[in-house]
């Protein structure tokens, strides 16, 4: 008898970070779950692997702004049985936009895809990770987490409780099996997000942006060995340990020239 395939589940799977991580997975031999926004790239994509890699992928296409929408992808497994046992919330939203000038449904799309949907599909699905020996669950954040950035307020703020989360959870259900892992990039270079002041964007950019596909290959190595944190890069990795090196105070305000307006 043939053992049940399990399945490598990944939000925002289309596009970016998330279609790295996909072809990643699938070159390693993951069998996948894919869930994005309604679009034909996203079956392209399910077909493209499908032939290369020759895995089991199914697709869901779903506005994950919907109030239900980590309930809907939750039900979708349990109704076809699929077995999960690698959790991967990739889905989010950044940019760059002054507190004052942002608009209420701009923040609540944020806090949504970048707080609520993690928070509740790690919850939805640990019952189904802990059946298996050993399920792993990645978050996405990024390094802006580990700072108090101007003129993108919210967004680190919602990945420093992405980094609070997976460090609680790491905790909490490793003795479950479950392995909890934060992805923690400086960015990826296929954004056009030009955050960085004139004058340093270019270096600045170049060492602390990595292709998308590096950051999907270092994050799976890092997320099957167990690690509890993977930042991609040199430059990322020293940024995030000069600031606890240095007072708060010092770290803002090399930030706040960092990121003030061009």
């Amino acid at each position: 008898m043939n053992a049940e395939p399990s399945f490598t589940l990944i939000t925002g799977a289309s596009m970016g970070i998330g279609k790295a991580l996909a072809e990643e997975c699938a070159r390693r031999q993951m069998n996948l779950l894919l869930v994005a926004l309604p679009d034909p790239e996203l079956d392209r994509l399910a077909s493209g692997l499908r032939k290369k890699y020759g895995v089991r992928i199914h697709v869901f296409g779903l506005d994950m702004l919907a109030a239900d929408a980590p309930r809907r992808i939750y039900e979708w497994c349990v109704e076809n049985n699929f077995a999960v046992d690698k959790l991967v919330n990739n889905i989010g939203i950044g940019g760059r936009s002054d507190f004052e000038t942002s608009t209420l449904p701009e923040l609540d799309s944020m806090l949504i895809l970048n707080i609520k949907t993690a928070t509740f599909l790690s919850k939805l699905f640990v019952e189904r990770l802990k059946r298996h020996p050993r399920s792993y669950i990645l978050n996405v954040g990024s390094a802006a987490g580990f700072f108090h950035v101007p003129h993108k307020a919210v967004y680190s703020a919602t990945k420093a409780y992405l980094y609070s989360l997976t460090r609680a959870l790491r905790s909490e259900l490793k003795p479950l099996g479950v392995h909890v892992t934060l992805l923690a990039p400086g960015g990826a270079n296929n954004k056009h997000d030009p955050v960085v002041h004139r004058k340093v964007n270019g270096w600045l950019h170049r060492n602390l942006h990595h292709s998308p596909e590096y950051i999907a290959r270092t994050a799976l190595d890092g997320m099957l060995k167990g690690r509890n944190l993977i930042v991609p890069g040199f430059l990322p990795k020293v940024y995030i340990r000069l600031s606890k090196a240095f007072p708060a105070s010092v770290v803002d305000a090399v930030v706040r020239v960092i990121f003030r307006n061009r």
